[in-house]
Protein backbone atom coordinates (compact mmCIF):
# COMPACT_ATOMS: atom_id res chain seq x y z
CA UNK A 1 0.00 0.00 0.00
CA UNK A 2 1.32 3.32 -1.00
CA UNK A 3 1.66 6.42 1.43
CA UNK A 4 -0.76 7.85 -0.26
CA UNK A 5 -4.00 5.13 -0.01
CA UNK A 6 -2.51 4.54 3.32
CA UNK A 7 -3.27 8.34 4.46
CA UNK A 8 -6.71 8.39 3.06
CA UNK A 9 -7.31 5.13 4.83
CA UNK A 10 -6.75 6.36 8.14
CA UNK A 11 -8.73 9.40 7.78
CA UNK A 12 -11.51 7.20 6.56
CA UNK A 13 -10.95 5.53 9.96
CA UNK A 14 -10.94 8.52 11.88
CA UNK A 15 -13.78 10.47 10.09
CA UNK A 16 -15.70 7.05 9.80
CA UNK A 17 -15.73 6.93 13.58
CA UNK A 18 -16.91 10.24 14.34
CA UNK A 19 -19.43 10.93 11.15
CA UNK A 20 -20.22 7.42 9.54
CA UNK A 21 -23.51 8.65 7.76
CA UNK A 22 -21.59 11.68 6.67
CA UNK A 23 -19.30 9.61 5.64
CA UNK A 24 -21.15 7.14 3.59
CA UNK A 25 -23.49 10.09 2.21
CA UNK A 26 -20.44 11.62 1.13
CA UNK A 27 -18.69 8.99 -0.78
CA UNK A 28 -21.96 7.78 -2.50
CA UNK A 29 -21.98 11.14 -4.02
CA UNK A 30 -18.56 10.96 -5.49
CA UNK A 31 -19.17 7.32 -6.37
CA UNK A 32 -22.03 8.68 -8.94
CA UNK A 33 -20.59 11.74 -9.72
CA UNK A 34 -18.52 10.84 -12.91
CA UNK A 35 -15.68 13.23 -14.39
CA UNK A 36 -16.14 14.65 -18.08
CA UNK A 37 -12.70 14.81 -19.82
CA UNK A 38 -11.42 15.76 -22.95
CA UNK A 39 -11.98 14.56 -26.13
CA UNK A 40 -8.46 13.16 -26.94
CA UNK A 41 -6.82 13.78 -30.49
CA UNK A 42 -8.08 10.42 -31.91
CA UNK A 43 -12.09 10.89 -30.69
CA UNK A 44 -12.02 13.74 -32.90
CA UNK A 45 -11.68 11.73 -36.28
CA UNK A 46 -14.37 9.57 -34.53
CA UNK A 47 -16.60 12.34 -34.03
CA UNK A 48 -16.07 13.70 -37.52
CA UNK A 49 -17.25 9.93 -39.35
CA UNK A 50 -20.31 10.13 -37.05
CA UNK A 51 -24.12 11.77 -37.22
CA UNK A 52 -24.41 12.86 -33.72
CA UNK A 53 -28.63 11.94 -32.59
CA UNK A 54 -30.70 13.22 -29.77
CA UNK A 55 -33.17 11.23 -28.11
CA UNK A 56 -34.89 10.09 -25.18
CA UNK A 57 -34.59 13.49 -22.38
CA UNK A 58 -31.20 14.94 -23.12
CA UNK A 59 -29.48 12.11 -23.81
CA UNK A 60 -26.87 11.94 -26.61
CA UNK A 61 -25.73 9.27 -29.33
CA UNK A 62 -23.79 8.54 -32.39
CA UNK A 63 -24.34 6.71 -35.38
CA UNK A 64 -21.88 5.48 -37.83
CA UNK A 65 -23.35 3.40 -41.33
CA UNK A 66 -26.78 2.56 -42.43
CA UNK A 67 -28.51 -0.67 -42.17
CA UNK A 68 -31.65 -2.75 -40.90
CA UNK A 69 -28.93 -4.91 -39.23
CA UNK A 70 -28.12 -2.24 -36.55
CA UNK A 71 -25.96 -2.34 -33.39
CA UNK A 72 -25.71 -0.83 -29.95
CA UNK A 73 -22.87 -0.14 -28.02
CA UNK A 74 -22.53 1.47 -24.51
CA UNK A 75 -19.83 2.75 -23.11
CA UNK A 76 -18.13 2.42 -19.65
CA UNK A 77 -17.98 4.52 -16.59
CA UNK A 78 -15.75 8.42 -17.51
CA UNK A 79 -16.28 7.24 -20.90
CA UNK A 80 -18.19 7.90 -24.00
CA UNK A 81 -19.31 6.84 -26.90
CA UNK A 82 -16.53 7.82 -29.58
CA UNK A 83 -13.88 6.00 -27.03
CA UNK A 84 -15.65 2.86 -28.39
CA UNK A 85 -15.16 3.57 -31.80
CA UNK A 86 -11.89 1.36 -32.86
CA UNK A 87 -14.70 -1.72 -32.77
CA UNK A 88 -16.68 0.16 -34.92
CA UNK A 89 -15.06 0.38 -38.88
CA UNK A 90 -14.96 -3.33 -39.29
CA UNK A 91 -18.87 -3.58 -38.52
CA UNK A 92 -19.90 -0.95 -40.80
CA UNK A 93 -17.73 -2.28 -43.69
CA UNK A 94 -19.87 -5.47 -42.69
CA UNK A 95 -23.16 -4.06 -43.15
CA UNK A 96 -24.14 -2.86 -40.01
CA UNK A 97 -25.49 -0.03 -38.89
CA UNK A 98 -23.48 1.12 -35.41
CA UNK A 99 -25.20 3.62 -32.76
CA UNK A 100 -23.58 4.54 -29.80
CA UNK A 101 -25.21 6.42 -26.94
CA UNK A 102 -23.14 8.55 -24.20
CA UNK A 103 -24.95 7.81 -21.11
CA UNK A 104 -26.49 10.40 -18.62
CA UNK A 105 -23.76 12.41 -16.98
CA UNK A 106 -21.02 11.59 -19.75
CA UNK A 107 -20.32 12.74 -22.99
CA UNK A 108 -22.62 14.86 -24.81
CA UNK A 109 -25.71 13.90 -22.57
CA UNK A 110 -27.17 15.95 -19.59
CA UNK A 111 -26.76 15.11 -16.55
CA UNK A 112 -24.52 15.28 -13.17
CA UNK A 113 -24.50 12.08 -11.65
CA UNK A 114 -24.99 8.12 -13.26
CA UNK A 115 -25.56 4.85 -12.27
CA UNK A 116 -25.73 1.33 -14.11
CA UNK A 117 -29.82 1.71 -13.72
CA UNK A 118 -29.60 5.10 -15.22
CA UNK A 119 -27.37 3.59 -18.04
CA UNK A 120 -29.79 0.44 -18.32
CA UNK A 121 -32.36 3.20 -18.54
CA UNK A 122 -30.96 4.74 -21.76
CA UNK A 123 -30.16 1.66 -23.39
CA UNK A 124 -34.08 0.73 -23.29
CA UNK A 125 -34.98 4.32 -24.71
CA UNK A 126 -32.43 3.69 -27.35
CA UNK A 127 -34.58 0.37 -28.29
CA UNK A 128 -37.72 2.05 -28.04
CA UNK A 129 -36.43 5.01 -30.67
CA UNK A 130 -33.98 2.43 -32.70
CA UNK A 131 -34.40 -0.95 -31.69
CA UNK A 132 -34.71 -3.87 -32.18
CA UNK A 133 -31.08 -4.40 -32.40
CA UNK A 134 -29.31 -7.07 -33.99
CA UNK A 135 -26.43 -6.95 -31.23
CA UNK A 136 -25.37 -4.86 -28.40
CA UNK A 137 -21.65 -4.57 -27.26
CA UNK A 138 -20.75 -2.97 -24.09
CA UNK A 139 -17.79 -2.18 -21.91
CA UNK A 140 -17.59 -1.92 -17.92
CA UNK A 141 -20.66 -0.66 -16.50
CA UNK A 142 -21.63 -0.31 -19.99
CA UNK A 143 -21.82 -4.07 -20.43
CA UNK A 144 -23.24 -4.82 -17.01
CA UNK A 145 -25.91 -2.13 -17.93
CA UNK A 146 -26.85 -4.23 -20.74
CA UNK A 147 -27.51 -7.11 -18.82
CA UNK A 148 -30.55 -5.10 -16.45
CA UNK A 149 -31.73 -3.36 -19.74
CA UNK A 150 -32.34 -6.91 -21.06
CA UNK A 151 -34.10 -7.72 -18.44
CA UNK A 152 -36.21 -4.28 -18.31
CA UNK A 153 -37.29 -5.38 -21.96
CA UNK A 154 -35.00 -4.14 -24.67
CA UNK A 155 -34.50 -6.30 -27.57
CA UNK A 156 -30.63 -6.57 -27.95
CA UNK A 157 -29.84 -9.61 -30.03
CA UNK A 158 -26.32 -10.92 -29.32
CA UNK A 159 -24.71 -9.31 -26.95
CA UNK A 160 -20.62 -8.68 -26.05
CA UNK A 161 -19.72 -7.67 -22.79
CA UNK A 162 -16.18 -6.87 -22.22
CA UNK A 163 -14.51 -6.26 -18.96
CA UNK A 164 -18.19 -6.79 -17.61
CA UNK A 165 -18.42 -6.67 -13.70
CA UNK A 166 -20.66 -9.47 -12.14
CA UNK A 167 -22.28 -8.26 -9.48
CA UNK A 168 -22.94 -4.56 -7.93
CA UNK A 169 -22.90 -5.39 -3.96
CA UNK A 170 -18.94 -7.40 -4.59
CA UNK A 171 -17.69 -3.73 -6.78
CA UNK A 172 -19.14 -1.41 -4.15
CA UNK A 173 -17.45 -3.46 -1.20
CA UNK A 174 -14.39 -3.58 -3.29
CA UNK A 175 -14.46 0.04 -3.46
CA UNK A 176 -15.01 0.40 -0.10
CA UNK A 177 -12.16 -1.52 0.63
CA UNK A 178 -10.12 0.12 -1.39
CA UNK A 179 -10.80 3.67 0.23
CA UNK A 180 -10.62 2.48 3.34
CA UNK A 181 -14.01 2.55 4.87
CA UNK A 182 -14.71 0.68 7.99
CA UNK A 183 -17.16 -2.24 7.88
CA UNK A 184 -20.29 -0.02 9.16
CA UNK A 185 -19.40 2.99 6.55
CA UNK A 186 -19.17 0.66 3.82
CA UNK A 187 -22.65 -0.88 5.06
CA UNK A 188 -23.71 2.54 4.76
CA UNK A 189 -22.54 3.45 1.76
CA UNK A 190 -24.22 0.43 -0.23
CA UNK A 191 -27.44 1.35 1.70
CA UNK A 192 -26.62 5.33 0.03
CA UNK A 193 -26.04 3.67 -3.32
CA UNK A 194 -29.06 1.07 -3.39
CA UNK A 195 -31.26 4.13 -2.34
CA UNK A 196 -30.25 6.15 -5.13
CA UNK A 197 -29.90 3.68 -7.88
CA UNK A 198 -33.76 1.87 -6.82
CA UNK A 199 -32.53 -1.89 -6.50
CA UNK A 200 -30.63 -3.58 -4.56
CA UNK A 201 -26.92 -4.21 -4.94
CA UNK A 202 -27.25 -7.98 -5.09
CA UNK A 203 -29.93 -7.90 -7.53
CA UNK A 204 -28.11 -6.37 -10.31
CA UNK A 205 -26.23 -9.47 -10.97
CA UNK A 206 -25.28 -10.28 -14.78
CA UNK A 207 -24.92 -14.25 -14.04
CA UNK A 208 -28.69 -14.09 -12.55
CA UNK A 209 -30.05 -12.04 -15.77
CA UNK A 210 -28.55 -14.48 -18.20
CA UNK A 211 -29.13 -17.11 -16.56
CA UNK A 212 -32.91 -16.72 -16.38
CA UNK A 213 -32.93 -14.93 -20.11
CA UNK A 214 -30.29 -17.25 -21.71
CA UNK A 215 -29.23 -14.87 -24.06
CA UNK A 216 -26.52 -15.13 -27.08
CA UNK A 217 -23.71 -13.34 -25.69
CA UNK A 218 -20.14 -13.31 -26.00
CA UNK A 219 -18.29 -12.39 -22.12
CA UNK A 220 -14.50 -11.00 -23.15
CA UNK A 221 -12.09 -10.31 -20.44
CA UNK A 222 -8.20 -9.72 -19.91
CA UNK A 223 -7.03 -11.25 -17.19
CA UNK A 224 -4.67 -8.58 -16.13
CA UNK A 225 -7.46 -6.73 -15.97
CA UNK A 226 -6.82 -4.56 -12.38
CA UNK A 227 -10.00 -2.27 -12.35
CA UNK A 228 -12.81 -4.96 -13.05
CA UNK A 229 -10.96 -8.71 -11.56
CA UNK A 230 -10.93 -11.90 -14.09
CA UNK A 231 -12.96 -13.60 -11.58
CA UNK A 232 -15.97 -11.25 -12.43
CA UNK A 233 -15.77 -13.04 -16.27
CA UNK A 234 -15.48 -16.28 -14.26
CA UNK A 235 -18.71 -15.66 -12.06
CA UNK A 236 -20.71 -14.88 -15.10
CA UNK A 237 -19.56 -18.08 -16.95
CA UNK A 238 -20.39 -20.10 -13.68
CA UNK A 239 -23.63 -18.85 -13.40
CA UNK A 240 -24.58 -19.72 -17.43
CA UNK A 241 -21.94 -22.30 -18.95
CA UNK A 242 -24.00 -22.05 -22.37
CA UNK A 243 -22.33 -18.83 -23.04
CA UNK A 244 -18.68 -17.86 -25.17
CA UNK A 245 -15.79 -16.88 -23.50
CA UNK A 246 -12.59 -15.48 -24.66
CA UNK A 247 -9.84 -14.19 -22.25
CA UNK A 248 -6.84 -12.18 -22.65
CA UNK A 249 -3.41 -12.01 -20.85
CA UNK A 250 -2.49 -8.32 -21.47
CA UNK A 251 -5.49 -5.87 -22.67
CA UNK A 252 -5.65 -4.97 -19.10
CA UNK A 253 -9.19 -2.86 -18.78
CA UNK A 254 -8.93 0.15 -21.36
CA UNK A 255 -6.43 -1.24 -23.98
CA UNK A 256 -9.16 -4.05 -24.63
CA UNK A 257 -11.74 -2.22 -26.62
CA UNK A 258 -8.99 -0.60 -28.53
CA UNK A 259 -7.48 -3.48 -30.19
CA UNK A 260 -7.79 -4.62 -33.45
CA UNK A 261 -8.13 -8.70 -32.63
CA UNK A 262 -11.01 -7.98 -29.69
CA UNK A 263 -12.85 -5.87 -33.26
CA UNK A 264 -12.15 -8.84 -35.63
CA UNK A 265 -13.22 -11.48 -32.83
CA UNK A 266 -16.64 -8.74 -32.39
CA UNK A 267 -17.63 -8.97 -36.09
CA UNK A 268 -17.16 -12.63 -36.64
CA UNK A 269 -19.29 -13.13 -33.49
CA UNK A 270 -21.76 -10.83 -34.95
CA UNK A 271 -21.68 -12.55 -37.92
CA UNK A 272 -21.55 -16.18 -36.68
CA UNK A 273 -18.28 -16.49 -38.58
CA UNK A 274 -16.54 -17.43 -34.96
CA UNK A 275 -18.48 -20.92 -34.82
CA UNK A 276 -16.41 -23.87 -35.57
CA UNK A 277 -17.19 -27.59 -36.13
CA UNK A 278 -14.37 -28.21 -33.40
CA UNK A 279 -15.91 -25.84 -30.73
CA UNK A 280 -12.23 -23.92 -30.74
CA UNK A 281 -11.71 -20.79 -33.09
CA UNK A 282 -8.03 -20.02 -32.04
CA UNK A 283 -6.91 -16.04 -33.23
CA UNK A 284 -3.23 -14.98 -33.69
CA UNK A 285 -1.66 -11.86 -33.42
CA UNK A 286 -0.31 -9.77 -30.33
CA UNK A 287 0.64 -10.55 -27.25
CA UNK A 288 -2.78 -12.20 -26.35
CA UNK A 289 -3.75 -15.44 -24.97
CA UNK A 290 -6.79 -16.13 -27.48
CA UNK A 291 -9.15 -18.18 -26.74
CA UNK A 292 -12.50 -18.49 -27.27
CA UNK A 293 -14.83 -21.38 -25.87
CA UNK A 294 -17.93 -21.92 -27.91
Amino acid sequence: MNLKILLLHIKHRIIGSLFPHDLAKKTAQFFLTPKRFPIKDWEKDAEESCERLSFGDGLSAVRWGSSEKKILIMHGWESRATQMHRLVPQLVEQGFEVIGIDAPGHGHSKGSTANPVAFAEAVVRADQTWGPFYGAIGHSMGAASLSIAMESGARLGRMVLISSPNNLHEVLAAFARFIGLSKQVSTLFIKEIEHEVGRTANDLDVGRVFAKLGPKALIIHAKNDREVPIQNHDAIIAACPGLQSYTSDSLGHRRIIQSPEIATLILRFMSEASQTSQGIHVLTGMDVNQRMAV
